[in-house]
């Protein structure tokens, strides 16, 4: 019998205990919906127009009617310009030529080719004249493209002093992170590594000299990422970018993404430049280029700009220039549609916040989506900034992600802590700004929300 009664007399402990539990697991549950602590948002990308850094057109940086209202101007920069004397850079003809003072003071950057042969109408050399003095054993020619002169790019001088020359140029846009993309630029027509043997010019050299101008320009520029024509198996080996100087053009499109799919060969004056093959090249290097020359610009951005779309969106394009849409083009609506598509467009598809008892504080949940053609190829910080009721900003911390991983058609998930107080009950604001190194320049979300402070408000929770 006493065993019994000392059974029943611990009964309504344990119903009292599962009463608790139960009031204490719902408190737990009620209290963070209550005070919107729990909660869960969806997002669409908006269409909005962007103005976002290191894309979009790049048109020539000395006319600064058609650069003020673009992120990028593009620098060709010819030989004679850069060393007019032996061992004398001429660093300020360049920077007024191209007004780059102005444009670093309006947080641009710029696309750089360095060149030694440009055809044109008139004979003349791209080349500096003690240059040319000394080393004679190129060809002038005159054919479909123009007149000018082709260097013979084997000879030795040559090359000691191209490297020296791409030194002196790289301890240049080295000091700061003006100079974004380098288009490499040197050999050949344009710097296209090319040259017509039909007008008199010369072959390039043997594929180990070709080589050689590569490291001249990888072992010198920090800051830029480095562009190539195509798809040479050095530049596929060193994780470089490229560049397509005929976008628009239908079957050079075609060619040119053939050889990034299957491969090739270009010939030279001995062994061959190899292509090799590589898929999603933009994941990891920047594509730029500019609209082909062969066609009007107007019919590029009229009656064939399927096309012109097609060969950009197919070569996921951060940038165009510097031939590019100028003038009253410009302002088209297949220009700004064009515009749009170039590099990336960031935005946030899902937004959760979860308080967590255990951390004191609220997890802030956020999947970030791209629907750009390319990542952002540079180290730029994402932070998350949360404002009181009344606009004050009261926390702020950086987002762990790597932006240049969020590649068109990948979801990245983060989490971010959110340290609990009081304040919080009564109303709270979650932004977002993503922002420079130097803090100097911000990229917008593609979407259509609130700003305070450059920052794009995502989340608002109110307390009535």
């Amino acid at each position: 019998m006493a065993e019994k009664k000392s059974r029943r007399s611990i009964a309504p402990y344990i119903v009292i205990i599962i009463l608790g539990l139960i009031i204490i697991a719902l408190l737990l549950y009620i209290i963070p919906f209550r005070y919107g602590l729990n909660d869960e948002v969806s997002f669409e990308p908006s269409d909005i127009a962007l103005d976002n850094p290191l894309t979009g057109y790049a048109p020539w940086g000395e006319n600064e009617e058609e650069c003020e209202d673009s992120q990028l101007i593009y620098i060709q920069l010819r030989w004679s310009e850069w060393e007019p004397e032996e061992g004398e850079y001429d660093i300020e003809a360049l920077e007024e030529k191209y007004n780059i003072p102005r444009w670093k003071q309006e947080h641009k950057n710029a696309v750089l080719r360095f060149v030694c042969d440009i055809p044109d109408d008139e004979e003349h050399m791209d080349i500096p004249a003690w240059l040319y003095s000394r080393t004679q054993d190129g060809a002038f020619y005159d054919g479909k493209y123009g007149k000018g002169y082709c260097p013979d790019y084997s000879n030795r001088f040559f090359r000691e002093r191209h490297k020296l020359a791409i030194e002196a140029l790289a301890e240049y846009c080295n000091r700061d992170s003006f100079v974004a993309y380098v288009e490499l630029g040197s050999l050949g027509h344009w710097g296209e590594w090319h040259t017509n043997a039909e007008s008199g010019a010369m072959p390039l050299p043997d594929a180990e000299i070709c080589n050689e101008y590569v490291l001249h320009y990888s072992d010198s520029f920090k800051n830029a990422r480095l562009l190539m024509r195509r798809n040479y198996s050095i530049a596929v080996e060193g994780g470089l970018g490229f560049y397509n100087d005929m976008a628009g053009d239908e079957k050079s499109t075609e060619n040119w993404l053939g050889w990034m799919r299957d491969g090739g060969s270009y010939e030279t004056d001995g062994e061959p430049l190899v292509f090799t093959p590589t898929e999603r090249f933009w994941d990891m290097a920047p594509v730029g280029g500019e609209l082909a020359g062969n066609e009007e610009k107007e019919d590029m951005l009229g009656k064939w700009f399927d096309i012109t779309l097609e060969s950009v969106e197919s070569a996921h394009m951060s940038f165009i220039g510097p031939r590019c849409p100028t003038g009253d083009l410009k302002d088209t609506e297949a220009a700004k549609k064009l515009r749009e598509r170039l590099g990336y467009r960031y935005y946030i598809s899902g937004l959760k916040t979860e308080y967590s008892f255990s951390e004191d504080g609220i997890m802030l949940t956020l999947t970030w989506c791209n629907t750009g053609l390319a990542p952002l190829y540079w180290d730029w910080s994402a932070m998350v900034y949360v404002y009181d009721r009344d606009g004050k900003l009261t926390f702020w911390e950086t987002v762990d992600i790597d932006l240049r991983e969020l590649t068109p058609d990948r979801k990245i998930t983060t989490v971010t802590k959110i340290p609990f107080t009081d304040v919080f009950r009564q109303g709270y604001e979650v932004g977002i700004g993503i922002s420079s190194p130097e803090l100097d320049r911000r990229i917008k979300l593609a979407m259509d929300v609130p700003e305070r402070d450059s920052v794009q408000i995502i989340y608002c929770f109110e307390n009535d």
